[in-house]
């Protein structure tokens, strides 16, 4: 019970007090979301991956299983979301949904200072790998799957998307610099560090000044209940045990399993409002996930350094 209530502590509730704070912020202030958005992701994340991952230590070999654990579990916890929509019988639209709400965790504005604050400094290396990747894929796999048959297009059309932001091409950028052993001049690592030193809370806070805005939703008991045990349960219990059937590693299995017990990712919202896929229901659902993150996030981690 200690151990719980020092990492509820030290670790899950200061990063919801951010949230929180962001969010109370939003509602006195009235803030240009879009614009600290565009801030945090043409800029501020950039710099951020950039400078951490050119100047890691450990070699970019150490990210081979990350890259292939991630793309394995974001087939399977696709295939667990929309079976489960099919099992219950709930209607067709809500397939794509529970699909994607059970595979995209909110890895980069939530997971980023999570792992800052509950791991060694190395994992932040898997960590921003993960994020792009989930990036890709949710821009490409996840808008494709969202989107009505009028407006699909093809997966290298998506990828363009993806691409249009410098977060994939920061990474690697990023990447390169540290497999080429090249270390930046003191002029730009330096301001590089500087601002991407304040991504982590940065992210937080904005994260809860964009569920300020949108995360009122519909309840809708039965499905909600349904996305909920399926994202802050079942998917960290099945990325469990598939880092045991691959052989991973202790150390990055944990890291594995907390990331996908982040809640719902709020470029998912984002996704079904364009295309009215259940905007106000996905909304609720990134809300209530994030409500309820510190208990869920908080007992994965106890169990994972139990066990």
């Amino acid at each position: 019970m200690q151990l719980f209530t020092d990492i509820l502590m030290n670790v899950t509730l200061p990063i919801v007090a951010l949230v929180g704070l962001g969010f109370g912020a939003q509602w006195k202030l009235r803030l240009d979301v879009p614009s600290l958005n565009r801030l945090l992701v043409f800029v501020i994340m950039p710099a951020f991956l950039i400078h951490f991952l050119s100047s890691a230590c450990q070699p970019i070999s150490e990210l081979w299983p990350t890259i292939y654990f991630t793309a394995i579990q974001f087939v399977l916890l696709i295939l667990l979301g929309w079976l489960a929509a099919k099992l219950f019988r709930l209607p067709m639209e809500f397939a794509p949904i529970l699909a994607m709400a059970t595979v995209y965790a909110n890895v980069g504005n939530y997971g980023i200072p999570l792992v800052k604050l509950a791991f060694p400094e190395r994992f932040m290396l898997h960590q921003s790998v993960i994020t792009s990747m989930m990036t890709m894929l949710i821009v490409s796999v996840g808008a494709w799957m969202l989107a009505p048959k009028r407006e699909e297009t093809g997966v290298l059309v998506r990828l363009k998307i993806a691409f249009e932001t410098p977060v994939v091409p920061a990474v690697l950028v990023g990447i390169a610099l540290r497999a080429a052993e090249i270390r930046l001049p003191a002029i730009v690592a330096t301001p590089l560090e500087l601002i991407g030193s304040t991504f982590p809370p940065l992210a937080l806070f904005a994260l809860g000044a964009q569920l300020a805005e949108t995360g009122r939703g519909t309840l809708k008991v039965g499905p909600m209940s349904l996305l909920l045990v399926l994202k802050l349960m079942l998917a960290p219990a099945l990325t469990w045990g598939l880092a045991i059937a691959l052989s991973i590693p202790d150390d990055l299995t944990e890291l594995y399993v907390v990331a996908a017990a982040t809640p719902v990712g709020v470029l998912l919202a984002l996704f079904c409002a364009e295309y009215d896929r259940q905007p106000r229901f996905v909304s609720g659902a990134v809300l209530i996930s994030t409500l309820l993150s510190p208990i869920f996030v908080t007992g994965w981690i106890l169990v994972m350094r139990l066990t």
